[in-house]
């Protein structure tokens, strides 16, 4: 680990000029030249420093790029960090990245240009080391991560199917934890649809939706704890159009979480059977929806990664400890892609500023803060 340190303490000051070369850039999701001007950047420091790079052109969002360091021994790695913000055009000219003490703030700073710069700086460092002691490491950008990856998930899972392990290089959580575990989460719609009828003059002829969502709603709360971390949420109603008229059509709109598959498998189970089970005549109801970000089980691999990250947070001299993440992330989608081998991964909540003493020892780890055996 100390044959790394040398040339990470001789680059501080290029990596921060690096970070403000890509914190001082508009690079929203929808930004496609800004986040292609990121993405070029990125390209070429790669190609600079001897990696293979191979770019992913993408038409509605900024183009992905994939950088190799070939090795001379065995396993394969893979880094992965994004190239977008949530920002609006104009945030990079109204407040530029600035020091506050030892806070670096700026649009992106920590989610995540310091985790991309970590990344690169770990493999330059290894590079610097003459280190080759494993066949692959390779780190894919992508470009469309703050609206869900949409566009590069496939890459992306394609990827990952191919390597050992896989680690996400968004920041650790605010107190320096790691993240090796986080909840899936599932997106469904019930809908609801009766008869509608003149609620004064024939009601007897209708078939109230609302009322029967209103069943289906208690039905859907007492599924929470169906398995041991599973959550059911009915967030948002909507049916019917004016007071008068017995309502034709109801819906809800749900957010289920789980930590673990099996959870997942046995709460999108009951949710389907649901709609069977109706309470007023002349009613019938629909499910829809899934799990979109698939649980990320602490398996052991996962835990094997995490204790790893432990051990050499020890060797430079501060100590780590690992957590679930509640909040749905790509992890999860690496999860699926990598059907059941490694990842580690960590995100942070939104914020602007970074301290930027951490990032020296975090890139000799060689994550962003965050761990993941075989990611997002």
């Amino acid at each position: 680990m100390n044959d790394v340190l040398p040339f990470l303490r001789a680059s501080r000051s290029a990596c921060l000029a690096d970070l403000a070369a890509l914190v001082n850039v508009d690079c929203g999701t929808l930004n496609k030249p800004g986040v292609d001007r990121v993405g070029d950047w990125v390209r070429a420091r790669c190609s600079q420093w001897g990696w293979e790079v191979e770019g992913f052109p993408l038409a509605d969002y900024g183009d992905c790029w994939l950088a190799r360091l070939r090795g001379q021994g065995a396993g394969r790695v893979l880094l992965m960090g994004h190239l977008d913000t949530v920002y609006p055009d104009g945030t990079a000219a109204a407040r530029p990245m600035r020091f506050e003490g030892e806070k670096i703030l700026g649009p992106g700073v920590c989610d995540m240009k310091g985790g991309l710069l970590v990344g690169m700086y770990a493999l330059r460092a290894l590079q610097a080391a003459g280190f080759a002691d494993f066949a692959e490491l390779a780190f894919f950008f992508n470009s469309d991560e703050e609206v869900s990856s949409p566009a590069s998930q496939e890459i992306s899972g394609a990827l990952a199917r191919t390597m050992d392990a896989v680690l996400v290089l968004e920041s650790a959580r605010a107190n320096g934890d790691i993240v090796s575990a986080r909840k899936g989460s599932g997106d469904f719609t019930l809908k609801v649809t009766g008869r509608a009828a003149h609620a004064g003059v024939e009601p007897e002829k209708g078939a109230n939706a609302v009322v029967e969502l209103a069943h289906q709603i208690i039905a859907l709360f007492g599924l929470n704890g169906l398995a041991p971390g599973v959550t059911v949420n009915p967030g948002v109603i909507g049916g019917g159009t004016v007071s008068n008229v017995v309502p034709d059509a109801a819906w809800v709109r749900v957010d289920v979480r789980a930590i673990d598959p099996a959870g997942a498998q046995a709460v999108t189970r009951a949710l389907k059977e649901l709609p069977a089970h109706t309470t007023l005549a002349g009613t019938r109801a629909e499910m829809s929806g899934d799990f979109h970000y698939p649980p990320m089980a602490k398996t052991p691999a996962v835990r094997f990664l995490a204790e790893l990250a432990k051990d050499a947070a020890r060797e430079l001299g501060f100590e780590i400890n690992d957590r679930r993440r509640v909040r749905r992330e790509p992890a999860g989608r690496a999860r699926r892609a990598r059907a059941g081998r490694p990842r580690t991964g960590g995100r942070p909540r939104p914020q602007p500023g970074r301290i930027y003493r951490s990032r020296q020892p975090r890139a000799a780890r060689g994550d962003g803060g965050g761990v993941d055996p075989a990611h997002t």
